[in-house]
């Protein structure tokens, strides 16, 4: 009897509105240390998820690079140690190459959503990483040289950086190589150090030097901006399938607002970094639009002959969409 009386109660709450599902907790994890520009940026979209998804999905960060390394965090997600994570994709290239596509776009996220690209994107993070792909965050930060001494200009008027020696990481290796500057492969938290001690000239960065606190060190920032940052915001794909529509809702609908959040931000904040910049002593060089326009060419060039040999046929379809003839 007591059987019967359980079994008729779960069916009456089935039959009026079903069963109250337990909120879903999603363990999460970001490549860079909290003060970092681009695990700040994940850790607004886990509040964006946590305050619109309240009983229904939650992130919990548990730690940083502290708690897995960085190089070793696609492993944990593919295998579910983890469920979602933050950082740049560049850090995983080796893993899903096509993530080099990012680096090398002029598109805003929107765009590449709008025109499939941020699709093909997600295809290639589900077939090698077995990932969902939920936001590219680092959309709109551009890329610029830094340097301890401001450089000279040849008779052409570009910037003269054959022979610099700059802190380089896999990401720049090639575009150094390109304008001839020796790469003094360390990590970035020895850039300080290596400038103050002369053994670096200067280092690529994103445009929010500041943060990195070396402007007491520096004298020039090189444009033209180029590339675009490759954060990300990735989910371990069986898990997500596993969510209900609701969760996963919540979770798309807060990484678009995320991208539309740093896409209206970004020229304040750029704003603000160029006064900082030039208060510190700075100058923003910009070379002549002819002298730019070759600098911007052989750093997108070098990013794009790259993923075309590790990803021929996606770095044909995808290119025209990510960076258009202009």
């Amino acid at each position: 009897m007591k059987q019967f009386r359980t079994t008729a109660l779960v069916g009456m709450a089935m039959a009026f509105g079903g069963i109250a599902q337990a909120e879903e907790v999603l363990r999460g994890v970001s490549a860079l240390p909290p003060n970092n520009v681009i695990t700040q940026s994940f850790l607004e979209y886990v509040d964006m998820v946590n305050e619109a998804g309240a009983g229904v999905v939650r992130i919990e960060v548990i730690g940083g690079p502290e708690a897995i390394p960085p190089g070793q965090q696609d492993t944990a997600l593919r295998n579910g140690v983890i469920d979602i994570q933050g950082g740049p994709a560049g850090y995983y290239a080796g893993t899903v190459p096509e993530s080099e596509a990012l680096t090398g776009a002029t598109v805003t996220a929107a765009e590449a959503r709008a025109n499939g690209a941020f699709d093909m994107l997600k295809a290639a993070w589900r077939d090698r990483l077995g990932a969902e792909l939920l936001a590219w965050n680092g959309n709109g930060t551009q890329y610029y040289l830094y340097l301890s001494e401001v450089p000279e200009l040849d008779a052409e008027g570009n910037v003269v950086l054959s022979g610099k020696k700059l802190r380089s990481a896999g990401t720049y290796r090639d575009w150094f190589d390109a304008i001839g500057a020796e790469n003094v492969m360390m990590e970035q938290s020895e850039v300080f150090s290596a400038l103050e001690r002369g053994v670096v000239d200067g280092f690529g960065w994103i445009a929010f030097v500041s943060d990195v606190g070396v402007n007491s060190l520096l004298k020039a920032r090189v444009g033209p901006a180029v590339w675009q940052g490759s954060p990300v915001i990735m989910m371990n794909g069986a898990r997500y399938d596993a969510l209900p529509d609701e969760a996963k809702a919540v979770l798309q609908d807060a990484a678009l607002a995320l991208e539309e959040k740093i896409a209206a931000e970004m020229p304040a904040r750029m704003a603000s970094e160029e006064e900082r910049l030039t208060a510190d002593g700075i100058e923003l060089i910009e070379p002549a639009p002819d002298a730019a326009a070759r600098y911007s060419d052989v750093a997108y060039s070098v990013v794009w002959d790259k993923l075309a040999k590790t990803a021929p046929e996606f770095e044909a379809a995808i290119k025209p969409l990510l960076y258009p003839a202009p």
